[in-house]
């Protein structure tokens, strides 16, 4: 079905001054490289460009119009002084027209795993919109609500923060009428200051749901717990079995077992799943979307979580020469490094290099080197017998592992240095952990070793 907008549209819902044309849209851009035909540019500035500086040629590109600081002397521009704001107004408006529901997920880790497997469960005979990647702020989040249409059946949205009242804004965009959060725990330590200011930011996504609205909780997590309680509207649980409250809705894992491809989730009330599910932790990410589903009427959970899970991007298993890489190399916290370390302790076997290269996790605030050491030890526990640390915390990352007992802890250089160790090392049946934080960019290493590899 697809939308469409005149300019005076646009005009009245953003504020901006309306252009001297009367033409109308069906879509928006933000990058002046891609086709414009049909699009509204909308002239954003970033850090390192300034989408004024390319209207001009948006414009020539075929755009219907431009949303910019400026009028450009040209009679298609709407003037704006933030184009951001009138994107995010636009796609606000945008959102009161499209009847259908909107599930909104936000958490500490996982949100995008369980926002691609929630919307994988509910896509089946349904149109779902969902948040492209991990494009879940203040740019993200409109672009991906305008997506939807009269035609959309439901919505699927992560929406990240790294600071208080991120998420009240984007609920306010998003209006959700059921959320969740995958979990709470340290992460962006440096805008929130603690992990209790995490889970009040957090709980931002509770607060914006109707009275009538449905919050779908980790019984796991007492952090979200405690939330679930303050909510006035539906709640059902999901969790371990036992954690929910006596008597609750609730969908709960009664058995976890580990196969070649993966794992066999034992799920109350649907049965076993067998999924190719490598890390453990993402078992809640699969409640999640298993929860959702029964709420909206799914029958089929396997084949659309398979499928799901087999095209993430997200912790891939790979084989480069002799070993197995376990690529979660796109970011990390605490949490999300403990989960992958004890993915890592399920693969291998004695006698045969079990291999952690770990980057910084950044944005922990004063606490950051403690966070690292602590890592170390949790990789002692998972069996690592070699670790390569990486970063401004990579000393405290290796000392806490040598404290923990792992045989071999160093501090690399840069990704070529671990490349090499891990090369000297590489052996039938050995396995490969990546992790770091984005900026870390861990990924490198997998470039390299295929180069090695060839």
């Amino acid at each position: 079905m697809g939308w469409e907008y005149s300019l005076d549209d646009l005009a009245r819902f953003t504020g901006a001054e309306p252009a001297a044309a009367e033409d109308r849209f069906c879509r928006v851009t933000t990058d002046s490289r891609v086709p414009q035909e049909g699009a509204v540019f909308f002239a954003l500035k970033g850090e390192r460009f300034d989408g004024d500086d390319f209207v001009d040629a948006a414009l020539e590109n075929g755009a219907v119009a431009a949303v910019a600081p400026s009028d450009h002397n040209h009679p298609r521009c709407l003037v704006a002084p933030d184009p951001l704001e009138a994107l995010q107004s636009f796609a606000a408006a945008h959102r009161l027209s499209c009847p259908a529901p909107v599930f909104a997920i936000t958490g500490s880790c996982g949100k995008t795993t369980a926002k691609d497997l929630t919307a994988a469960v509910l896509g089946a005979g349904r149109k779902v919109v969902k948040t492209r990647g991990n494009l879940n702020n203040e740019i993200g989040t409109p672009l991906s609500l305008l997506e939807m249409d009269g035609d959309t059946d439901f919505g699927v949205f992560e929406l990240g923060a790294n600071h208080s009242g991120e998420i009240a804004r984007m609920c306010h965009w998003v209006k959700p009428r059921e959320s969740a959060i995958t979990m709470i725990a340290p992460a962006h330590l440096e805008g929130f200051g603690s992990v209790d200011a995490v889970a009040q930011a957090k709980g931002e996504i509770v607060a914006a749901l109707p009275s009538d609205g449905v919050f779908y909780a980790n019984a796991g997590d007492p952090r979200c717990a405690a939330l679930a309680r303050r909510h006035p509207g539906e709640v059902i649980w999901f969790g371990p079995a036992g954690s929910a409250p006596e008597g609750s809705r609730s969908v709960t894992l009664q058995r976890l077992e580990r196969t070649d491809e993966g794992h066999v989730l034992h799920i109350d009330p649907v049965g076993p799943l067998r999924l190719p599910m490598l890390c453990p932790a993402h078992a809640v990410n699969v409640l999640l979307a298993v929860a959702v589903g029964l709420r909206h009427g799914a029958d089929a959970f396997e084949a659309p979580l398979r499928e799901a899970l087999q095209s993430a991007s997200r912790f891939q298993l790979l084989r480069i020469g002799p070993l197995e890489v376990l690529d979660d190399a796109y970011n990390a916290n605490p949490a999300s490094v403990a989960a992958a370390l004890e993915a890592l302790a399920a693969r291998g076997g004695d006698g045969v290099p079990r291999i952690a290269a770990l980057g910084d996790m950044l944005e922990l605030g004063p606490g950051a080197a403690d966070f690292h050491r602590a890592a170390g030890h949790q990789a002692a526990e998972a069996g690592v017998t070699h670790l390569f640390a990486l970063g401004t915390f990579a000393s405290a990352l290796a000392e806490g592992a040598r404290e923990g007992g792992v045989p071999h802890a160093a501090v690399a250089e840069d990704h070529q240095a671990i490349t090499e160790a891990v090369s000297a090392l590489a052996e039938e049946g050995g396995v490969l952990l990546l992790k770091g934080s984005r900026g870390m960019r861990m990924e490198t290493i997998i470039g390299q070793l295929k180069e090695r590899f060839a």
